[in-house]
């Protein structure tokens, strides 16, 4: 949980205040960004073997 607390210090520098609702949807947008990540890797190996097949076939 070491980023979500490190966005939480940056919030709280800012000035503003950060109640159990903010700490949820921050978990929850995290859990959003490396599913998407892993999403985005996935997609980029594919096209890797793609691009090699394709390469080959020349």
């Amino acid at each position: 949980m070491g980023i979500e607390k490190d966005v939480i210090a940056l919030i709280k520098a800012e000035g503003l205040k950060v109640n159990e609702t903010i700490r949820d949807a921050l978990d929850e947008f995290i859990d959003i960004v490396s599913d998407e990540n892993e999403t985005m890797q996935d997609d980029a190996g594919t096209e890797e073997k793609l691009t090699s097949v394709e390469e080959g076939d020349s």
